[in-house]
């Protein structure tokens, strides 16, 4: 019995290479989607499956990875001595730690096979392989960020970048990340990594473009995984309570500071190497603390409580739209890619590249703007599904974009789906179409990122003088979220993109990201009914039913401040029928 637990363990997590010739071969990857489905990957590629998949990235490590030398190269070496203190030490130390905490046996169920020495030493020598071609990869990709690093900087001293913690944590979590993927180590799946090494999703979304841009070699398949990685990242986990990304936000924009210590949602220092060492068991042989973890929780204490500028100016002032198209974006169009150690450094150190601003700013406007393009393919792609107009595309993106540079706090803590699910059923409200939250929910279930809970709990914290009488954090329904929250958000913004905007913001809303699209055809009204007398529906309450006089459902479709809420009742389950809508009205009433 032992030997067939053993033998299935062993298995799961056999070499690519090995794993082919399965007669079960793992099914392949979620993360590949279709060129319409808002993914990052390029539409001429042709379908992968498991075999292909497991084929290419085994031999990638096979033939690129592995013979590479498990120590850092010459060159890198006079990268490391050639900073204000030679980090070469401290680099290796930290690669053994991180690694170590990732690649233990008990990560990978170590426990079913206690009573079996033989698979303990299995499992330990596959474990160590692993870990090896993490520790390769990292060491090889590290170097070519150096060498490009220099010549953006004109100098081989890249010691802010090199002793900076964070940094070496998020390119050791991407290196495991990749390994664990090739060899597809369900026990470690993603974001396992993140909780290992204790960097926050934010941290890691700094690193992914520059490491594929870094590793020539990089399987396709590979970079699919880092794309779908990237979205995950960018959609929703980068905007959870406890993220990194609020602590540069609090420095680059400290109109928001009082919403997001309201909410809590500050990132807690990094944790040292000790304590990982000590959680993880790892032995450290006998080396004191190093400097360098120290500094790093004390810059972290600095991000939260010692901000640039007071948290008190301009709290009453409305945010300018352009305000995130200063200099710093001129900047990082012009100077591509831009440095790295700036990205990685203290959110209010000033960044001399972007003409003073500091890092937080230029990190956050880098990280918008990531936003942006990945809400521009969303929306396309279901404003498409929906047979929307150019024109409506065009006003639903232009709201997301003022939303996001002026109502910021609307994204915290939730997915940017629902975001973009309630514009285009505001901007359908203002434009006049029928078009339900229900068509939309239904449009939005067949798109390939699709999650039921991003209709069905959007997170929600309600002040102290709620109408309702609720206070606290809650999770409710997108369209309570939309009548609640976001309405009442944006309705001064809806004004802005609607029909009667004035001719200036129309030429801001029009978006220049999209090509050329045809004119879909504008969905039919309903046909003008006479009114009918209402109906008694029960013989023992006074309740009768009446169907929606045509002059009142007039005013409701005019841009009057009711238009603009979703309807009492109205149901976001796609394939739910009305009978059902009214069973417990009918309940009630018999």
């Amino acid at each position: 019995m032992y030997v067939v637990v053993f033998q299935r363990k062993y298995d799961v997590m056999a070499s690519p290479a090995k794993s082919i010739s399965s007669p079960n071969p793992m099914s392949p990857p979620r993360f590949c989607l279709s060129p319409k489905g808002n993914s990052f990957c390029n539409s001429k590629m042709a379908p992968i499956t498991p075999v292909s998949t497991a084929m290419t990235t085994a031999k990638w490590l096979r033939s690129t990875v592995s013979p590479l030398p498990s120590k850092p190269s010459g060159e890198l070496l006079r990268f490391f001595s050639a900073c204000d203190k030679d980090v070469t030490d401290d680099i290796v130390h930290r690669a053994g730690i991180i690694l170590g905490a990732i690649f233990t046996s008990s990560s990978f169920g170590e426990q079913i096979c206690t009573n079996m020495r033989s698979a303990n030493r299995m499992d330990a020598i596959w474990t160590e392989q692993r870990k090896m071609e993490a520790l390769k990869l990292y060491y090889r990709v590290l170097e070519s960020m150096c060498r490009a690093e220099s010549q953006i900087l004109s100098g081989n001293n890249l010691t802010l970048l090199l002793s900076n913690e964070r940094f070496h944590r998020c390119m050791i979590a991407c290196s495991a990340e990749l390994v664990l993927a090739t060899h597809k180590t369900v026990t470690l799946m993603f974001p396992a990594v993140l909780e290992k090494t204790g960097i926050t999703a934010f941290d890691l979304s700094k690193v992914i473009e520059g490491f594929v841009r870094h590793e020539d070699t990089l399987p396709r398949e590979l970079k699919r995984h880092l794309n779908s990685l990237e979205e995950r990242l960018l959609e929703s986990m980068s905007w959870e309570k406890g993220s990194s990304m609020y602590n540069s936000l609090i420095v680059a924009r400290p109109v928001l500071s009082i919403e997001i210590n309201r909410l809590g949602l500050l990132a807690e220092p990094m944790p040292s190497l000790d304590a990982i060492a000590a959680h993880h068991n790892i032995s450290m042989g006998g080396l004191p603390p190093l400097p360098f973890q120290k500094q790093e929780r004390l810059q972290d204490k600095d991000e939260i409580r010692s901000p640039k500028r007071a948290c008190t100016e301009r709290r009453h002032v409305p945010v300018d739209s352009n305000s995130f198209r200063s200099q710093v974006k001129d900047s990082i169009k012009l100077k591509l890619p831009p440095p790295l150690q700036s990205a990685f450094a203290s959110p209010t150190r000033p960044n001399p590249a972007a003409g003073g601003e500091t890092c937080a700013e230029t990190g956050i406007a880098v990280f918008f703007s990531k936003i942006s393009k990945l809400a521009a393919i969303r929306i396309r792609s279901l404003c498409e599904r929906l047979q929307l107009s150019q024109q409506v595309l065009e006003r639903v993106y232009s709201l997301v974009q003022q939303i996001l540079s002026q109502q910021t706090g609307l994204f915290f803590n939730r997915h940017i789906d629902q975001i973009i699910l309630c514009s285009i059923y505001g901007v359908a409200k203002i434009s006049q179409l029928q078009l339900s939250f229900k068509e939309i929910v239904f449009g939005y279930r067949k798109q390939p990122q699709c999650k039921p809970q991003v209709f069905r709990s959007v997170y929600v914290h309600w002040p102290p003088t709620s109408h309702n009488g609720k206070t606290g954090e809650d999770h409710v329904d997108i369209i309570t979220f939309y009548n609640e929250v976001f309405i009442p958000a944006v309705k001064p913004l809806l004004v802005e993109v609607g029909p009667g905007a004035s001719p200036k913001r129309k030429e801001e809303g029009k978006g220049s990201v999209y090509g050329p699209y045809p004119e879909s055809p504008r969905l039919a009204r309903f046909p003008n009914l006479p009114d009918m007398s209402p109906k008694k529906v029960s013989a023992t309450h006074n309740v009768y039913v009446s169907p929606l006089r045509s002059s009142k459902m007039d005013t409701l479709l005019s841009p009057s401040p009711k238009s603009y809420y979703a309807c009492v009742g109205e149901s976001t389950y796609a394939f739910q029928s009305p009978s059902k809508d009214l069973k417990a009205i009918n309940n009630r009433l018999n």
